[in-house]
């Protein structure tokens, strides 16, 4: 799957951004979260999101993850 090809959408735009054919790069503003329902009740659904639609019943991909923690 070409990820390109595939017209990638936001749901929410993120501070920075960049996509190429290997590596798509997402700079978030500092209290984004992608959270459901805690036990306590905290929800946090702020984070940008980048999606595609696909016809293939199954994909994978490979998720590297840095950050700053305050």
């Amino acid at each position: 799957m070409e990820f390109l090809k595939c017209n990638p959408k936001w749901t929410r735009f993120p501070k920075s951004a960049s996509i190429g054919e290997t590596e798509v790069t997402i700079i978030t503003e500092k209290g984004t979260d992608l959270w459901a329902r805690t036990y306590y009740g905290f929800q946090n659904d702020n984070a940008p999101v980048l999606q595609i639609e696909t016809s293939e019943k199954f994909f994978s991909f490979v998720v590297k993850t840095e950050f700053e923690s305050s």
